[in-house]
């Protein structure tokens, strides 16, 4: 179990060590001297509960770090020390950082420890508060999923193929918080709810639409972004979606950014065309695309591994497999698309009309590294 940190930083090590005595059992103290140490111990590993900053240390702005830490560690309880007679100091930190509590110096070892202990306390209930809110927005995005699983699958079918390939390059350009970047694309298409299906299930299969089709499909990140930003918590994530098929523009979130590559290059290899060379074709076009991001897809597709593809029998698919070409029924209809996952929706489709549907076997999926090999034998 990871140990908790309480941090001092200010110009004296030794006035805060006889703390660490009566520390609880998993707080250990820590001790920097600079605001620039602080930041890259911030930037680790470690969870950091309690903060108690002296403001000007070697006259740097303390205030920038205070405010870093409210939107990188809202968690983490600050609190201030200054010298007593510097009370506007202590009022502009409070208002810009958010800081728990100022402390003057001197102050009593007895009474910063009673400080600590109650910050220790606030910290512990906050953490609690946001895992229970972080639960109950993953219930309500699992009831959204759900729901879509249950009325238009094929919408889901955009996020599963483009999942992997956005996180990837989110995390290879140091998207924070990755959750945001990962409830976004999980959400992508949740505004397709509102679409007529057959517009959904067209432009998924790779089929023409009109023009007025056309526009009616482009509605659907406006819908879901008007429909998330009823949840408060949601809000950051409404905007990605808002702004994930519009034009290259400097307020487009980089999140957005990097779906509208992947959702454009999703749409090209559904046609046949390999996912580097659109990536390479998408180079030079700054005027369309990120050339960060276009960079950074390009890496995460060049390095991922080819993975096997196997022969199975309709009887032998199971939800999560990923189809390795298009299935195609006996009219030439596209059923289901390669890079698809297979869905518990898509799979009882085709097992209550395999013969209606005109399938044909052996049906081509991609085998990757640890699936269970009974269940897709060659």
């Amino acid at each position: 179990m990871s140990q908790a940190i309480l941090l001092f930083i200010d110009h004296d090590p030794a006035a805060s060590a006889p703390l660490a005595q009566g520390l609880p059992e998993g707080v250990r103290l820590a001790h920097c001297t600079g605001y620039d140490q602080a930041r890259r111990l911030l930037q680790g590993k470690h969870g950091v509960a309690v903060v108690v900053l002296e403001l000007g240390l070697d006259g740097a702005d303390a205030f920038a770090l205070l405010e870093e830490m409210q939107q990188h560690s809202p968690s983490t309880v600050r609190m201030v020390l200054t010298a007593s007679g510097v009370l506007a100091d202590a009022v502009a930190a409070i208002n810009r950082g958010r800081v728990w509590r100022y402390v003057a110096r001197p102050c009593p070892l007895k009474e910063l420890a009673g400080h600590l202990a109650e910050a220790l306390r606030a910290h512990a209930a906050d953490v609690q508060e946001r895992k229970g809110a972080r639960q109950r927005l993953l219930g309500g995005v699992k009831i959204l999923v759900d729901i879509m699983e249950l009325v238009t699958p094929e919408a889901l079918d955009y996020s599963r193929r483009i999942r992997e390939r956005v996180l990837a390059t989110g995390r290879l350009l140091g998207v924070q918080p990755m959750s945001r970047l990962e409830l976004a694309v999980t959400l992508s298409h949740v505004g397709c709810l509102a679409l007529p299906g057959e517009i959904v299930t067209k432009m998924n299969t790779g089929q023409p639409l009109s023009p007025e089709e056309q526009q009616i499909f482009g509605m659907h990140p406006s819908i879901a972004a008007n429909l998330l930003n009823n949840i408060d918590t949601l809000v950051p994530v409404a905007r990605i979606i808002r702004h994930q098929s519009a034009p290259l523009h400097d307020g487009q979130p980089l999140e957005s950014r990097i779906i509208k590559i992947a959702l454009d290059v999703d749409r090209l290899e559904n046609r046949g065309a390999d996912a580097v060379k659109i990536l390479e074709s998408m180079r030079g076009k700054a005027k369309a695309y990120d050339q960060t991001v276009v960079d950074a897809m390009l890496r995460v597709t060049r390095k991922a591994e080819p993975v096997p593809v196997r022969k199975v029998g309709l009887a032998e698919l199971r939800e999560g497999m990923v189809m390795a070409e298009d299935l195609v029924n006996a009219e030439g209809v596209k059923l289901l698309l390669r890079g698809q996952r297979l869905s518990a929706a898509s799979l009882a489709r085709l097992a209550a009309f395999p013969k209606a549907l005109g399938l044909r076997e052996p049906i081509l999926v991609l085998a990757p590294k640890g699936q269970d090999k009974g269940a897709a034998r060659a």
